[in-house]
């Protein structure tokens, strides 16, 4: 997870971080606008899921990647 674009005249902001499972919205992590622009989480979900941000002042990058579970594989050899 990592802040977009810093404009360099704003104050130093905490951009919590969200994912939504089941209804239930969670904080999983803060990143600052001055101390810490980006952090790695090892994260694995069984259901769907919605990732989020609470930065009204630019833009936040999420990257990982979905496997497919094994019973909902094609198995072809």
């Amino acid at each position: 997870v990592a802040l977009g674009e810093i404009k360099k005249d704003k104050p130093s902001e905490n951009v919590p971080i969200y994912v939504k499972v089941d209804d239930k919205k969670l904080a999983i992590g803060t990143l600052s606008t001055e101390k810490c622009t980006q952090v790695s989480l090892d994260l694995i979900f069984e259901k769907e899921f919605e990732l989020s941000h609470g930065w009204k002042n630019g833009s936040v990058y999420f990257c990982g990647y979905k496997s497919i579970p094994e019973d909902e594989e094609d198995d072809d050899s």
